[in-house]
């Protein structure tokens, strides 16, 4: 059934959940890509050198000429593909013309430049980055040194971060941090490289400190937030999503982030009430169909949630895995062709590509006694598949439809196919039950005690083909053999009923002797 946390995505049409127990392991989509947007370093100030007049540092001032001439050859920083879980943040134009502006400077709160090394970040290296950031790296290693200043190694770690080289960058920063500890922006850089990096438990201390250092925003506490639940976190990523709202209290971002925090620590009270809230400001977001659907099944809710997966539905949003979810729940509310309806539609949603999802559902109406239904999804399920479907996939499909077969009379039908299956298999366990099931509803007793006799011998239905066992021997009134096999169940896998059962017969048989 489709889960409430999969949906956390920035895009409209939020990801598959997956099913209710694994509600922790959502995807959080777009929702974090888009965080980033204003992190990197916003700021393109002034860079004073030591001991100069407002007007002298105004005039040495490298960073008035990169607001002057601010183009790089570059229009990309470390792009993430378009499926990726930051891509809504990461690949935002805003936050990209924001982390080529963190090549800039910060005045008061940075380390500065000598009067010699900001003629070099003006002469060499800032033309060099506005011709290709790249082409910038042999002239800022050669600037670095260990009394150089941590400008310098920023930068490096900066450009190294815009070509996807996060171990660089990472180093580069670190060593910026070591020279100057309070560098702010050096500081959430390296946060947003170890973030970008999937390094999240890495990222949690890292965007802290950002924090700590003053640069607290929306999209820092709202990546701080989304790697807290990466790491499973989720009290430090409620905390993170309440105070990220605060900043930008109309993010759905943040506020489906915190709908599963909240159902992920079993707050659903909480989690109902703030999807209440979501869910007429924004009807067209399926995420949000979804993750109620999913509270309702767990408060036992189920006509509601099926109410919700029937809008997915008609909003033509429904997955292959919602519409599962819709059968399963008609099912247990008892309306089998309900079920079938949705089961079909997610059958072909997958197309026969997850034949696995539709056998399992045929299964379910097997199990129900659902014999109008059941046929219908087997055959369309064969239909779909048509030469492509696995060889255990096949026997799976021709053991439902004989068990459909057994069911409805058609006991010869049946055991052809039991037989088929059985040639192809000789050690289907399942099979030579079913089979020994029929030839003892037949009358069949030899044949009957031979499958079950067969099926002992396999690993996984020993117990079950001793008990069947022991029944013809009951029914043949070979009391003592009987009581053995039902002991040697017992010894495999104890179960009350077939102690029970054997209790009785050992009434049975005591009264028989006498």
């Amino acid at each position: 059934m489709a889960s409430p946390c999969e949906p956390f995505s920035a895009s409209p049409s939020g990801s598959d959940c997956p099913p209710t127990p694994d509600l922790i392991r959502m995807k959080p989509a777009p929702l974090l890509l888009w965080l980033f947007a204003g992190l990197f370093v916003a700021g393109l100030l002034s860079l004073p050198a030591a001991g100069a007049s407002k007007r002298e540092r105004k005039a040495a001032d490298p960073v008035a000429a990169l607001a002057a001439r601010p183009s790089f050859a570059s229009t990309n920083f470390a792009p993430v593909p378009a499926d990726h879980p930051l891509a809504g943040i990461w690949n935002d134009p805003e936050f990209t013309r924001r982390l080529l502006g963190s090549y800039g400077f910060l005045p008061e709160r940075e380390p500065r430049l000598n009067p010699e090394e900001q003629v070099l970040y003006r002469d060499t290296i800032l033309p060099l980055l506005r011709e290709q950031p790249t082409n910038a790296i042999p002239a800022l290693e050669k600037a670095i040194s260990p009394s150089a200043s941590a400008l310098f190694d920023y930068t490096l770690g900066t450009v190294y971060f815009q070509q996807e080289q996060f171990t660089n960058a990472v180093k580069h920063y670190e060593a910026a941090l070591a020279k100057f500890p309070d560098f702010l922006r050096a500081q959430r850089n390296l946060a947003l490289a170890l973030v970008r990096n999937g390094q999240y438990a890495e990222a949690i201390p890292a965007l802290s400190r950002t924090l700590t250092l003053g640069g607290a925003d929306g999209r820092i506490l709202g990546l701080l937030a989304f790697a807290h639940i990466q790491e499973g976190q989720f009290l430090g990523a409620t905390a993170a999503y309440q105070q990220a709202l605060m900043y930008e209290p109309n993010n759905l971002d943040y506020q489906l982030g915190l709908v599963k925090c909240h159902v992920a620590t079993a707050n659903f009270t909480a989690a109902m009430a703030l999807l209440d809230e979501l869910l007429p400001r924004h009807p067209e977001r399926d995420a949000l169909w979804a993750l109620q659907a999913n509270l309702f099944i767990q408060q036992n809710q189920l006509a509601k949630a099926a109410v919700n997966f029937e809008v997915l539905r008609k909003l033509d949003k429904a997955t292959a895995a919602h519409l599962t979810t819709l059968g399963d729940l008609y099912m247990t509310q008892g309306v089998p062709e309900l079920a079938l309806s949705a089961y079909l539609a997610a059958a072909e949603k997958d197309g026969g590509a997850n034949l696995a999802r539709t056998l399992r559902a045929a299964d379910i109406l097997v199990s129900r006694g659902a014999w109008d239904e059941a046929p219908r999804l087997i055959a369309r399920a064969r239909e779909l598949s048509g030469n492509q479907m696995a060889g255990d996939d096949d026997l799976k499909l021709l053991r439902l439809e004989a068990r459909v077969a057994q069911s409805t009379g058609a006991g010869e039908r049946a055991i052809q196919i039991f037989e088929q299956i059985l040639q192809r298999n000789p050690l289907d366990g399942e099979t030579l039950l079913l089979a020994g099931d029929y030839y003892k509803q037949a009358g069949d007793l030899d044949r009957a005690a031979l499958r079950y006799d067969a099926a002992a011998k396999i690993e996984g239905f020993e117990a079950t083909a001793l008990v069947k066992q022991a029944q013809l021997l009951v029914e043949g009134q070979k009391y003592p053999q009987a009581i053995e096999l039902l002991r040697r169940a017992q010894r495999l896998d104890p179960k009350e009923n077939v102690q029970r059962y054997l209790e009785r017969v050992e009434q049975v048989a005591a009264r028989a002797r006498g």
